[in-house]
C-alpha cells in the first residue's frame, strides 16, 4: 500500500502516513484475530449455572439461583480486662511478688493465667524477666569469683 500524498511504502491497514502525516484514503480498519477456539456462550449457559462465585457478603451459586446469606458465628466475643493498675495495685503488687516462695508462685499464676487482667499479666512478666536477669548475674558472678578463689587455693 502506497500513500497518495508522498508516495512511502506503508503496511496495509494503516489509516495515517508514517512519512508526511497524511490521511491514507484506501486504508481498512485493523480488525480483530479470531479466536478458533471460542464458543459464542451467553451468561445463561450451562456452565455459568454451576459456578459459584464468593463475595463481600456471601456465596452466589449460579444464575436464577437464591443468595446465600454467609453463616453466623453466635459465639460470644471474650473481651479481656484491660483496667489499669492503680498506683495502690502497684505498689500491692511489688509487696506480693517480693515474697519469697509465694510471690514466685503468684508470679507464674498472674503471667501465664487466662483470666487475669492484662496489664497485670505484663506487670507480672516484666517482674519475671527481671527475676531471671538477676539470677544470670548471680550465677555468673559465683562462677568469675568461685573460679578466681578456687584458683589462688590451688597455687
Amino acid at each position: 500500500m502506497r500513500c497518495t500524498s508522498c508516495g512511502a511504502e506503508l503496511p496495509e491497514g494503516t489509516t495515517f502516513c508514517t512519512s508526511c502525516g497524511a490521511k491514507v484514503e484506501n486504508a481498512q480498519p485493523i480488525q480483530p484475530a479470531y479466536d478458533q477456539n471460542f464458543q459464542n456462550q451467553s451468561y445463561q449457559s450451562q456452565n455459568y449455572q454451576n459456578q459459584s462465585f464468593q463475595q463481600p457478603g456471601g456465596t452466589y451459586t449460579g444464575y436464577n439461583q437464591p443468595y446465600q446469606q454467609p453463616m453466623q458465628s453466635f459465639t460470644p466475643a471474650v473481651m479481656e480486662d484491660t483496667t489499669p493498675i492503680t498506683p495502690l495495685g502497684y505498689i500491692g503488687y511489688n509487696i506480693l511478688f517480693s515474697i519469697p516462695l509465694v510471690g514466685l508462685i503468684m508470679l507464674f499464676v498472674y503471667g501465664f493465667g487466662s483470666n487475669t487482667n492484662i496489664n497485670v499479666k505484663n506487670y507480672a512478666r516484666s517482674f519475671l524477666i527481671i527475676y531471671l536477669a538477676i539470677v544470670i548475674i548471680y550465677v555468673l558472678i559465683f562462677l568469675i569469683f568461685g573460679a578466681a578463689i578456687f584458683g589462688a587455693s590451688q597455687s
